[in-house]
């Protein structure tokens, strides 16, 4: 039995519609009624999207056939504290990312405020300095 044909199982078990499962994993219209009719392979992506959504269904029964269709609680509420880790941990990288970016921001700021100051010296200076160049011998 091809994992398709075990993902189409749990869905029936569940009563979940193709349709809707489509949906929630974000496939087109039909992808999946047509991989079930042609017995076609699910790849990687797809496989990563239905263990996000449905954390119940157990993907090692998925891919090999082994072992139990549905996950126990505990298991489902440790791969759930995982998931919950994981989209953290992309929203704080996401947040460090900006503060790094805003950080660069700021530093061209202030070098090209420094270069102003520096011209506003210079001009200061300069116009202090009113004599000529004989008087420097």
């Amino acid at each position: 039995m091809k994992p398709i044909e075990r993902i189409a199982m749990y869905l029936q078990f569940r009563a979940i519609t193709p349709h809707s499962f489509e949906r929630k994993i974000h496939l087109s219209n039909g992808y999946f009624s047509k991989q079930t009719k042609n017995l076609g392979s699910v790849g990687s992506d797809i496989l990563v999207k239905i263990h996000d959504n449905y954390p119940d269904l157990n993907m090692l029964w998925v891919l090999t056939g082994e072992g139990e269709m549905i996950l126990n609680e505990i298991a489902v509420n440790q791969i759930s504290r995982v998931n919950d880790f994981s989209n953290r941990y992309e929203s704080e990288n996401r947040k460090l990312k900006t503060l790094e970016s805003d950080v660069e921001k700021l530093n061209v700021v202030l070098k090209d405020k420094e270069k102003i100051i520096g011209l506003y010296e210079f001009m200061l200076n300069g116009n202090n300095k009113t004599g000529t160049i004989a008087d420097t011998y």
